[in-house]
């Protein structure tokens, strides 16, 4: 179950495609808003085998305010069900939920690799978004001190791009200089919108 939002990091041809997981389960909802600020494409997971659950609508009714750019439905444990039950949980959805009318669906299995390549593939056609040229905005998720570092926030830029040395100000008017930017366990140089670095 996942309670903290988790980041992990596609490798592309061009590009490296960022993820946020957020929790779904309803007393971590706090985490999951957290992880929704700068994002312009959702894939809601929906388990082939349970279906649509309370967190799923509760998931649906907030993506819906968000006005993003495109909400992908990807259906896991497609091993777990048959094909009859696949094609009426999607319609289910389809018909409920009209924000998902027109959305790409993906029926996947981690176990067969069932649609992996498939949605790897579309995801890597997704045109990036990011404004780059805008002023530099940063959403904080968590600050911790780290012996020998210094202070260390983790979250996800909004907007623009910043880069090792810059000088930045904090919403109370502090200046803070930029020792490292990192994705995950890589080092990077810069960090700019949609990243979540630390």
């Amino acid at each position: 179950m996942t309670i903290d939002l988790g980041y992990a990091y596609l490798p592309l041809k061009d590009q490296i495609l960022g993820f946020i997981d957020v929790p779904g389960h309803e007393r971590f909802l706090a985490n999951m808003l957290a992880g929704l600020g700068g994002i312009h494409y959702a894939m809601l997971i929906v388990a082939a085998d349970e279906g649509v659950q309370a967190q799923t609508i509760e998931h649906l009714n907030i993506l819906s305010l968000l006005q993003l750019q495109e909400i992908m439905v990807v259906i896991t444990k497609a091993d777990r069900a048959d094909a009859q039950q696949i094609d009426a949980l999607e319609q289910q959805l389809c018909e409920q939920y009209a924000i998902l009318a027109n959305s790409k669906f993906f029926v996947t299995s981690a176990t067969s690799g069932q649609g992996i390549e498939t949605l790897r593939d579309y995801l890597a056609q997704l045109p990036e978004l990011s404004d780059t040229e805008k002023p530099f905005r940063y959403a904080i998720d968590r600050i911790f001190t780290i012996k020998g570092a210094g202070t260390v926030v983790t979250g996800t830029a909004f907007a623009g791009k910043v880069a090792i040395d810059d000088e930045l100000y904090l919403s109370n008017g502090q200046k803070v200089r930029v020792k490292i930017s990192t994705h995950k366990t890589n080092k990077a140089q810069k960090a700019w919108q949609g990243n979540a670095s630390r």
